[in-house]
């Protein structure tokens, strides 16, 4: 099949009629209108149903429009890559990050890596809840989740754990807190939980059968984690923080309360997600390996 036609066929659809597509590939009309002829006598199908004013794509039409237009991506990315052997890396990548993880470390490292690459635009944004990067207009997002998307490419970095942490002043106001049950009459400091109150099941790390199901009462609740470690800092509560954030800077005076137990239920690994794509153009591979790279350094600090 030429791919030239398929390649007409992309534009065709993309320019939502023949004559656009005609003013924007410098042919006529009937030219355009002749090579899809032939594009279809090659694949055996109709693919477009036309009227005098507008045309639908048939089913066929919309198989060979999702192919055509992968394939123009990766010959575009290939091209990119090829062109930008042995030169500065260029171009624009969109990048999200999770706000906790983010602003405490990934961001100090986006800028790091944007002084050591001029050449590359980064567009940065600090969200939780990106769940389409084509609707987002992302390229590389950072996820610490459980479940990544199963349509998209989950690059698993490092595993997250969860602990509970006070400040040294919150557990001399309030404490001991030396076995679970204590928990409950402590106040919570933590990520949103339904209900008023929130139940905290704790897996005791050497021993898988020894779990405890705490209710406590939440005193904070915010997705911002930034935020949730600046009040356990600050003596308002037991917080639920992943295992990164007393390492931060400004985190260092935290307690972490019944380390022998792990906190169950949280999202548990870090990810670099993208779209699929054989060939990521040079500058988005080269943040994905500094990325990778970087945090899996900053991991080894946590142990």
């Amino acid at each position: 099949m030429d791919l030239n036609l398929i390649g007409l066929f992309v534009e065709i659809v993309e320019s939502r009629s023949m004559s656009a597509a005609a003013r924007k590939l410098g042919m006529t009309r009937s030219n355009i209108s002749q090579r899809l002829k032939l594009l279809e006598r090659e694949t055996g199908a109709q693919l477009l149903r036309r009227s005098t004013r507008s045309f639908e794509l048939t089913q066929a039409g919309h198989t060979l429009y999702d192919c055509g237009q992968r394939m123009r991506e990766d010959l575009s990315t290939a091209r990119a890559s090829i062109d930008s052997l042995g030169q500065t890396l260029r171009g624009r990548v969109r990048i999200s990050v999770p706000t906790g993880f983010g602003r405490m470390f990934i961001g100090a490292k986006l800028l790091e890596f944007a002084r050591a690459h001029p050449g590359i635009t980064l567009s940065v944004s600090f969200n939780n809840r990106i769940e389409d990067l084509i609707a987002a207009e992302v390229d590389v997002a950072v996820r610490i989740t459980s479940t990544p998307p199963l349509d998209h490419v989950a690059r698993n970095i490092c595993p997250i754990e969860w602990n509970l942490y006070a400040s040294a002043d919150y557990v001399a106001r309030h404490g001991p807190i030396e076995r679970p049950a204590d928990l409950a009459r402590q106040t919570l400091v933590a990520s949103p939980y339904p209900g008023l109150r929130a139940v905290i099941e704790l897996i005791h790390r050497q021993n898988e059968a020894d779990v405890h199901a705490i209710p406590m009462q939440p005193a904070l609740q915010s997705p911002d984690f930034p935020f949730l470690a600046d009040a356990v800092c600050q003596g308002m509560g037991v917080g639920i923080l992943p295992e990164y954030v007393p390492h931060a800077p400004g985190n260092h005076g935290l307690v972490q309360i019944l380390p022998e137990y792990r906190v169950a239920g949280q999202q548990n690994t870090l990810y670099i997600v993208t779209l699929p794509n054989r060939y990521p153009s040079p500058s988005t591979q080269a943040l994905i390996d500094f990325l990778r790279e970087e945090i899996l350094a900053l991991a080894k600090t946590w142990e």
